[in-house]
């Protein structure tokens, strides 16, 4: 009896210990390439909704995110799994990121609370009213001609059984549309130095030249370009632009932001992290 009582004490200090988890690291944010992409559960991504991965916690588990140098806080429901690159605890859905100000600031360090798990409603079953045998009174008011000596027999009255009506569950298979976009494996992402050699996986796509950006470098080469690109991806940057002039001159440009002044802003915190740049408006690019 003793051993019974201390196992169960034990797995209630270890529930407890799981709910009141604290994490600290890098939370980042999904590209809006994987809108509408299937996670790991099954379930669809959908950017709009409050919701994030994580390695550890199961499907359903709402998380309290807290991003540590402005103390803004969302509540999220943990729908897939990951975030696998070093450092990175979380990843949070477009509105969740939006919501703590990651937009311009990329990847920022987070405290992550376990506040538990959802909790599923269960339908309750539908029965049928049970059916009850009506008396007609006019019948029952009207005299009878039966002898006083020779009673009528008395009639057993038995109750309908109850009618349960039978629930039928009917599923309808939703088509889902394949998603046509380039899916990159982030995992596999070149975070460094490119060396040598090496088989890479390379996609280049024509971005239109609207809004503004942050200029980074400018090189010469293709090797000198490729290899900022390795570099930027390797503190984290995945919005990561590159124009060509000529080929004669290559210039590397992180966005795009749809303002002025939001890449002003994102500049400005480029440089809190020791990386020099300046704003460039991608409609003037040749």
């Amino acid at each position: 009896m003793r051993s019974i009582t201390f196992a169960f004490l034990l797995v209630l200090s270890l529930c407890a210990s799981v709910l009141s988890a604290q994490e600290f690291g890098y939370a980042s944010y999904y590209s809006d390439e994987y809108h509408g992409s299937e996670t790991a559960y099954g379930e669809l991504y959908d950017r709009n909704k409050m919701t994030a991965a994580h390695k550890m916690h199961p499907l359903g588990t709402r998380l309290r995110v807290t991003r540590l140098d402005t103390k803004k806080s969302v509540i999220v429901r943990v729908n897939d799994r990951g975030p696998y690159l070093k450092g990175r605890i979380v990843e949070l859905s477009y509105v969740a990121a939006k919501q703590l100000g990651m937009l311009s600031d990329g990847p920022v360090e987070v405290k992550v609370e376990v506040l538990g798990q959802e909790v599923a409603q269960k339908e309750e079953p539908k029965t049928a009213p049970i059916a009850v045998p009506t008396v007609n009174t006019e019948e029952a008011a009207k005299p009878t001609t039966t002898a006083i000596n020779t009673p009528p027999p008395p009639v057993e009255t038995k109750p309908a059984p109850a009618i349960v009506a039978e629930k039928k569950v009917e599923v309808v298979a939703t088509p889902v549309k394949p998603n046509t976009k380039l899916q990159v494996d982030k995992n596999k992402l070149v975070r460094g130095d490119l060396g040598t050699s090496g088989l890479f996986k390379i996609a280049i796509a024509h971005s239109d030249k609207k809004g503004f950006g942050v200029q980074v470098a400018s090189v010469s080469s293709y090797e000198s370009m490729m290899e900022k690109v390795a570099e930027l991806q390797g503190k984290w940057f995945d919005n990561i632009l590159i124009s060509m002039d000529g080929g004669k001159k290559f210039r590397v440009i992180l966005g795009p932001f749809d303002t002025e002044g939001s890449a002003k802003a994102y500049d400005n915190n480029l440089k809190k992290k020791r990386i020099d740049g300046f704003v460039v408006n991608l409609a003037e690019l040749k």
